[in-house]
């Protein structure tokens, strides 16, 4: 039996659409890249205007008496680089005072500028400079159009490649099919991504290194038009101060510049490898030239990230493929194809009915990771006393609605039908992220914020309830899986998307695209969930408090509780989500690299709960609260290495460390709360799994809040410290009960 047509022809669609992704995303870099450069060329001339400028202003001239001076200053930078089309000087008030060239009055989008500040750092007025937009359409044209020429062919050749591939693949019985496809995915997805970085390395080398010779070409002669002035003053060359550390200043403040410096004449000089030869002075018999070298490891540099960027969106995209190509062999249409070709057709279980559904929706909250902190930061009013709480309060209010919110959602989405309910929490979520994407006002935000985390537990809940209602217990353990697994592996592919789209069109797209997320996952729900009815199951009781404190006194729950399930949820909100992005945005990380390093935790996680379900047990013998003990401990300890060497490595560390440490203790917890929610007399699973899910949602809820208390009272380090000795400890007074309950056992047995 071949593979049928119709998943066949889907498959190829969905190879051309990631590949796709990954060229719009390349063009994006690039183009992005291409204008950074550009505009720091023009940077250039406005730090000299505002140099002299603030110099002037230090003195007591204002800049209404300084247009004699400055009016030169602006000529003599327009005579220097022929894009620029006009400068102009405005006051404090924002009123035009003079200028040069082209520049209407108000400045058109696109216009440059920097502030000027007195010697007290009050504003005292800007600098303004238009260059000619053709110097940046006419590249990035030809950028899109070499782009998209190249990756046009790739696309349409990997979706053939498809087609073929899984027309060719027999599906057995033996699920070898299965195996199969993914591989074929890979393997078409990895070469077409291939040749996209190889064509976008040809596009680096032909656009970027030749306008960062150009701007390195402007630092030289901007220091020759000042060392000419010099000479025009007749000041003798030989007796210019401080020109050594004036080069020393200019090779520090740009990157791409690796040597300045002044050599005598010669007429068989040549000039370096890529480097300048500049007469001084430029218009009579050289009597030295200056020496201007571009920094070639600066043009890598900008390759290296770029290509990186790439290589993550690929391995995102990769993922994104494995999951809607599980999502495909679920459809209707494939089992209908099944069916038609004489193969049995069995329904989906539910868990992977759900499992698409879910994917899908908890991508929209993943997305905003990398950037919800520093986009609360860009809302907060000027001054505002306590702001780093304030920055958490985000994240708190919706781990907050989260937490409260566990029993009574799932009580209403069992009472509504759980497609329904998932229908209208990811309605009332896409609701609440479009409105994370207008809101003005940090107000704004935490109102939205609360309706999208309404809608995220009704969600949450509806689509657990779809598993967990299962009759079945071995299917309904294997389906608690699969929902873990497509959580994370939403927070693997969504962080470096969401920064990708935050840094190159801003926070408010990023929000949009979580909005359409939702709306694609209520459809997904409308095909893929089966709708039954709540009168189709037994009712569950509400909670009462009697029984929330008779499963509270289970022996072993508080210990586990309080001393591994909080801490581990404290330090995985408080550090990863709010602490981590803020402290890599404050180092001048993008958003897109900070995206990208915080796909380290999951990671860890995708990779290594399969690996540790099962590592060290032995019929007979009970290694559950070693595995937590040992979990909680390297996850404690992983704040050490920021503690001493802080920077993006030790980070990255941090990261690879808690995701480890979180993955060896998180499947021995959740089998040791089904243990409790079996044991005993009388007591109701709902009982221990509701009490469970709301002490451990209100640990992510407080690990934002703490975090932002303490950031603000003693700064980062220490930050990193309470909460690495919150979870050490935590483990430790856990092993100590585990040791008594141990001691008492033998005691009494004795």
């Amino acid at each position: 039996m071949r593979f049928p047509l119709i998943p066949a022809f889907l498959f190829s669609l969905l190879i051309a659409a990631c590949l796709a992704a990954g060229a719009w995303m390349t063009e994006g870099s690039l183009l992005k890249a291409y204008r950074g450069i550009l505009e720091s060329r023009f940077d250039i001339a406005l730090d000299r205007v505002a140099e002299g400028a603030t110099h002037a202003a230090s003195l007591g001239v204002g800049l209404e008496s300084q247009e004699a001076t400055l009016g030169a200053a602006l000529r003599r930078e327009r005579a220097l680089d022929a894009d620029i089309l006009g400068m102009a000087v405005q006051d404090a008030q924002g009123r035009r005072l003079y200028g040069d060239g082209l520049l209407p009055d108000p400045a058109p989008p696109g216009t440059l500028g920097q502030n000027l500040l007195d010697d007290l750092g009050l504003p005292a007025g800007r600098i303004l400079l238009r260059y000619d937009p053709r110097a940046l359409e006419a590249p990035s044209a030809e950028i899109r159009q070499d782009m998209r020429r190249h990756a046009l062919p790739v696309v349409a050749g990997a979706a053939l490649l498809g087609l073929l591939a899984a027309l060719a693949l027999r599906a057995g019985r033996d699920g070898r099919g299965r195996l199969r496809l993914p591989l074929a995915l890979a393997l078409i997805l990895g070469g077409g991504l291939f040749l996209m970085d190889h064509q976008a390395l040809r596009i680096i080398d032909r656009t970027l290194n030749p306008l960062i010779e150009t701007k390195v070409e402007s630092i030289g002669n901007g220091a020759r038009s000042l060392i000419d002035k010099a000479l025009a003053l007749g000041i003798p060359l030989d007796q210019l101060q401080g020109v050594p550390d004036y080069f020393e200043s200019l090779r520090r403040h740009y990157p791409e510049l690796e040597r300045i410096g002044l050599k005598s004449p010669s007429g068989d000089a040549a000039a370096p490898a890529g480097g300048l030869l500049l007469p001084i002075p430029a218009g009579g018999p050289a009597k030295a030239v200056l020496e201007v070298v571009p920094d070639n490891r600066h043009a890598a540099a900008q390759i290296h990230g770029l290509l990186l960027d790439t290589a993550f969106l690929g391995l995102v995209a990769l993922l994104i493929g494995f999951e809607m190509l599980s999502l495909l062999t679920q459809t209707s249409v494939f089992r209908k194809s099944s069916d038609a070709s004489g193969v049995r057709a069995t329904g989906p279980l539910p868990a992977e009915q759900v499992r698409g559904v879910l994917f899908v929706f908890m991508m929209a909250e993943e997305l905003n990771r990398p950037f919800l902190p520093t986009l609360t930061v860009d809302l907060l009013p000027a001054g505002v006393a306590h702001a780093p709480l304030l920055v958490s309060l985000p994240i708190v209010v919706f781990m907050a609605i989260v937490a409260l919110g566990q029993i009574p959602m799932a009580l209403w989405s069992e009472h509504l039908g759980r497609r329904r309910g998932l229908m209208l929490g990811a309605a009332v979520a896409g609701i609440g992220y479009g409105l994370c994407a207008f809101a003005d006002s940090y107000s704004g935000l935490l109102l939205a914020r609360a309706l999208s985390a309404l809608g995220f537990t009704l969600v949450f809940t509806s689509a657990q309830g779809y598993v967990v209602d299962q009759a079945d217990p071995a299917a309904r353990t294997a389906g608690l899986a699969v929902f873990i697994r497509a959580i994370l592996t939403a927070a693997l592919c969504a962080p470096p998307l969401g920064g990708f789209l935050a840094e190159h069109f801003g926070g408010g797209t990023a929000f949009l695209a979580a909005s359409g997320l939702c709306l694609a996952a209520l459809c997904l729900a409308r095909v893929m969930m089966s709708a039954a009815r709540p009168s189709d199951r037994p009712r569950t009781a509400w909670l009462a408090p009697d029984a929330l404190r008779e499963t509270w006194r289970i022996p072993g729950m508080r210990s586990l509780l309080l001393g591994c399930a909080v801490p581990a949820k404290l330090i995985l909100t408080a550090l990863c989500f709010f602490l981590v992005p803020l402290i890599l945005s404050n180092e001048g990380h993008s958003l897109s690299s900070i995206g990208r390093v915080q796909m380290i935790y999951p990671l860890m996680m995708v990779l290594c709960v399969p690996l540790f379900a099962h590592w060290g047990e032995t019929p007979g013998h009970d290694v559950r609260p070693r595995k937590i003990i040992l979990g909680g401990l390297i996850a404690g300890l992983a704040v050490v290495p920021v503690l001493f060497w802080p920077g993006l490595g030790a980070i990255m560390v941090f990261l690879f460390l808690l995701g480890l440490g979180q993955a060896l203790s998180i499947t021995p917890q959740s089998s040791m709360m089904a243990t409790y929610a079996h044991h005993g007399q009388g007591r109701h699973s709902a009982q221990v799994l509701g009490l469970f899910r709301l002490v451990e949602r209100g640990g992510s809820a407080a690990g934002p809040a703490l975090a932002g208390a303490a950031l603000g009272l003693a700064g980062p380090a220490a930050t990193l410290a309470l909460f690495g000795l919150l979870t050490t400890g935590g483990a430790l007074l856990y092993g100590y009960g585990q040791w008594r309950s141990v001691s008492n056992v033998s005691g009494s047995l004795s």
